[in-house]
């Protein structure tokens, strides 16, 4: 009888996300993001998601741009209490906001007065994109991988 060693195979990606601009919420007055998809929906029994990742998604903040940008990629390193490592890959790209989104999102933000006439808001805008963001999050330093 010949015994062959079992080898376990580690997840090269503990999570998968798909996050992007919260159209309805913003905290401190500042737009912010939300996590849109998860993957698995269920955390793992050996490494617990932190749902506070969607804070290093975008650095510079949730900011709508009135350009397309063009994607970006950064991995972040996040460490947990216990001193474990978690890497995030992010690659950020913009998309088009629909143009009803749009006049809603700069009627939110508008510091003009109740008696301003609300058919102003009705005119076409600049074509607006937001920022989307394709996260891994891993136990694993494999940043070439995660490329």
């Amino acid at each position: 009888v010949v015994v062959l060693p079992i080898i376990i195979m580690q997840r090269l990606a503990d999570y998968f996300l798909v996050v992007g601009y919260d159209h309805d919420e913003e905290r401190g007055g500042r737009p912010c993001g939300k996590i849109i998809q998860r993957f698995p929906d269920k955390d793992w029994s050996d490494c617990s998601f932190n749902p506070r990742v969607i804070h290093f998604c975008q650095p510079q903040g949730w900011i709508l741009t009135a350009k397309r940008e063009l994607p970006t990629f950064f991995i972040s390193i996040l460490t947990d209490l216990d001193g474990l490592r978690h890497y995030c890959a992010c690659l950020t790209f913009h998309q088009t906001l629909l143009p009803a989104t749009t006049n809603i999102l700069l009627n939110k933000t508008n510091d003009y007065s109740d008696e301003a006439d609300d058919t102003a808001f009705l005119l076409p805008r600049t074509q607006m994109y937001a920022p989307k963001c394709l996260v891994l999050t891993s136990k694993l330093d494999c940043f070439e991988a995660f490329r």
